[in-house]
């Protein structure tokens, strides 16, 4: 009887071990999942449960969607173990990871969202939980780092009333809270009694703001700010060169966005525009699409397993038309008109883009706009010029992007939408 006991409870550790949890939507590279000591190739679709660990070398990256709907990216060169994941109905009892070393951006689900409390990410110093939605943690060699891009995350070192073994945020005195909305990072060092705040500043450079006297010291923080990156990118007088200086020719058909089936979707925001009969409505791509660029008109939308911390599969890209709709506006009349070449080219060495574009008009001829400006960490792009404004996203692996642009000519205007691929 008692070893029937015992063997019924090895089944069932076996078949707990086996629930997936979550799957793998983007992999780029060679990462692999340990499972019972066992390492294989870690690829789309490919499941992970608890007591998996996702091991991520130079040049692999992998997104992971838990089934609550957290999003975890494990970036290059990290390890990461999935300690416990554990679901009742729609809410989430127990979530815990383990960042060994490297990076991952972590972005809550829907069951997470209502259950903080049951949170937890370890480095091998410090404990992290959540009052908030989307951060990224780095485990370096002697230190943690954590930047907030939405809600509120609290750190602390394990001690006594932070135990490894525990969940949600430690309430001890050590433990110090981040909100986003600051050039900050919250940095924990290896021996330190609790972590400090470290404010990003423009010339490269962090201070610690809790000291009495903040001393200024070499910045070795491997984490930027978006408004940091965004700021320094490119100057005023900076120009940026192309990897193709000629726009490429494009022919502009009614029909070619008649079928939007790639990750990027473009959606109408209440009536449907005069001539239109492809876009959506824009609330019916709500909830299943990231919202990104949008302007009075129409809105840009990104298959969230296509959105996150961009991971381009090259370092420079140029990008070619594959469907636009432009429209020309002068003494309020609207009329159609045609994209007839372009080029759109991303240098994610320099986080940078350069487009051009030529649309033929019925009442202005030939209109020529370009665009240059920085792309963001998140993947969207927008241009500086005042006079041809340009916006869009890029997937992750950089080699899809859709782009709205506007030009005022004259008396008139030219407006239109765009999608691109490699």
């Amino acid at each position: 009887m008692r070893v029937a006991i015992v063997v019924l409870a090895l089944l069932l550790a076996n078949t707990l071990r086996a629930e997936s949890v979550g799957i793998a939507t983007m992999v780029i590279g060679t990462p692999s999942v340990v499972m019972d000591q066992t390492s294989s190739a870690l690829v789309k679709g490919g499941e992970v449960q608890p007591g998996s660990r996702v091991i991520t070398g130079p040049g692999s990256h992998a997104h992971l969607r838990f089934n609550d709907g957290t999003l975890v990216s494990v970036r290059p060169n990290s390890e990461l173990t999935i300690i416990a994941f554990e679901q009742e109905g729609l809410d989430v009892s127990s979530f815990k990871l383990e960042l060994t070393n490297g990076s991952v951006r972590t972005l809550s689900g829907e069951g997470l969202k209502r259950s903080r409390k049951s949170f937890r990410l370890n480095t091998p110093i410090a404990a992290i939980g959540i009052r908030g939605t989307d951060f990224t943690t780095h485990s370096l060699e002697g230190e943690t780092q954590v930047e907030v891009h939405s809600g509120e995350v609290v750190m602390a070192p394990f001690a006594s009333g932070c135990l490894v073994n525990g969940l949600g945020p430690c309430s001890t005195q050590s433990a110090v809270s981040l909100a986003a909305g600051t050039k900050e990072i919250m940095s924990l060092r290896a021996g330190a009694s609790m972590p400090e705040i470290i404010q990003l500043r423009l010339n490269g450079q962090r201070s610690d703001r809790s000291s009495s006297r903040p001393e200024i010291v070499k910045a070795t923080a491997v984490v930027e700010s978006d408004d940091v990156v965004l700021a320094n990118r490119i100057t005023a007088d900076q120009q940026v060169m192309p990897l193709n200086a000629n726009p490429i020719p494009f022919v502009d058909t009614d029909d070619d966005l008649l079928v939007q089936s790639g990750a990027l979707v473009w959606g109408h925001w209440f009536s449907v525009p005069t001539g239109d009969t492809w876009s959506k409505p824009a609330t019916s791509l709500i909830g299943q699409f990231d919202p990104t660029v949008s302007n009075a008109v129409y809105g840009l939308f990104r298959d969230p397993s296509h959105a996150g911390p961009l991971a381009p599969a090259r370092a420079s890209v140029a990008l070619g038309l594959t469907a636009a709709e432009a429209s020309y506006t002068a003494d309020g009349l609207a009329s159609q008109a045609r994209v007839s070449e372009g080029v759109l080219t991303l240098d994610f060495s320099s986080q940078s883009f350069i487009s051009r574009l030529t649309v033929d008009t019925d009442r202005a001829g030939l209109i020529g706009l370009e665009g240059v400006g920085i792309i963001s960490p998140s993947g969207i792009f927008v241009s500086k010029s005042t006079s041809d404004r340009m916006a869009g996203a890029i997937t992750t692996d950089g080699l899809e992007a859709g782009m709205l642009f506007e030009k005022k000519v004259g008396a008139g205007s030219v407006q239109g939408i765009s999608l691109w691929s490699h």
